[in-house]
């Protein structure tokens, strides 16, 4: 499960540079162009959403951060003070603007929508090309792709179309790849090592670079964080001082903290180094266990134990962010 930002920051690969298969007998490789039409337009649309979502609230912080440096400045430069003080004026109007415009479009709920809807497209096509239940091996191609499909018409009735509503150029895309079908014709020893390796092993090394880089951003913003609360604290001191006691500079210092803070509690950084690290821990515990599938009964309860595992940890980002 991937995120804009994150899928989302928590989204997922890039899919905007779809790159065609090579199909093999010894390949085990899936891209994401070989998943289904609805995986990718939801991917996208929750990917656009995420970026639009955190651009608004960027620039509304931003813009609170700016009004309060120019408010301060207006005491501090007396010549300019009307202007500054304008210029403070424009900005407050401007964060309070994007904050309506964002109340209004709602771009989270785009986000959030379409990346439950893709990590559901995908876990239902890793299940369909492995031959897991709901789509057992034993069930006929036929059939197979028939309740494939429904399940998917069921998924999109249940989330609403929000969720779809940023990726149209993939409408006329399979939802049923010749690389799905390939993979869920091949062997069980095929099936296995297809699933271990593009799934499992994939995923295991996503969530771990995920959550060494979401943990070096929140080491970096808390670093800012302190340092922007230390100047406030040497600006507060500075009032103390008969020749500087118009340099209330404060303010500014404690907007940027006040700001970075928010920003934090917004991309959930140290959050998500912890979930990713325990969701890669948990896939690894897993994956110790692909070497005793050895029919086709222990390849569906193997694969159902990683797809609960992954839809577990991204149940819990939804949570978080709702």
């Amino acid at each position: 499960m991937r995120y804009p930002a994150q899928k989302p920051e928590l989204s997922g690969r890039n899919s905007d540079n779809l790159m065609p298969d090579s199909v093999g007998p010894d390949n085990s490789t899936i891209h994401d162009a070989d998943y289904p039409a609805l995986f990718l337009t939801a991917d996208r649309t929750a990917r656009l959403a995420q970026k639009r979502y955190l651009w608004f609230t960027g620039v509304t912080l931003g813009a609170l951060v700016a009004s309060a440096t120019l408010s301060a400045l207006a005491g501090v430069v007396p010549a300019y003070s009307r202007m500054l003080a304008l210029a403070s004026t424009a900005w407050a109007a401007v964060s309070f603007v994007f904050t309506s415009i964002r109340k209004t479009l709602k771009p989270e709920k785009a986000w959030y929508g379409g990346r439950a809807v893709a990590e559901s497209a995908k876990t239902m096509a890793w299940r369909y090309m492995t031959g897991a239940i709901p789509y057992p091996a034993s069930l006929p191609t036929a059939e197979a792709d028939r309740k494939f499909v429904t399940d998917l018409q069921a998924m999109v009735r249940e989330q609403g179309q929000a969720a779809l509503a940023l990726g149209g150029e993939f409408s006329d895309r399979p939802q049923i790849s010749a690389r799905m079908r390939e993979v869920r014709s091949g062997s069980l020893e095929s099936r296995r090592k297809v699933y271990v390796t593009a799934r499992i092993e994939d995923q295991r090394k996503w969530y771990g670079a995920k959550a060494r880089k979401s943990q070096r951003v929140a080491n970096r913003y808390f670093v800012l964080i302190q340092i922007s609360q230390a100047l406030m604290l040497a600006a507060t001191v500075l009032l103390l001082s008969p020749q500087h006691s118009k340099w209330n500079l404060g303010g500014i210092f404690s907007s940027l903290a006040t700001a970075l803070i928010a920003w934090l509690q917004v991309r959930q950084h140290e959050e998500l180094a912890q979930s990713y690290s325990v969701a890669a821990l948990d896939l690894g515990f897993i994956q110790e266990q692909a070497a005793s599938v050895a029919s086709e009964q222990s390849l569906s309860s193997f694969v159902s134990d990683a797809e609960n595992s992954i839809s577990s940890e991204h149940s819990l980002w939804i949570t978080r962010h709702k």
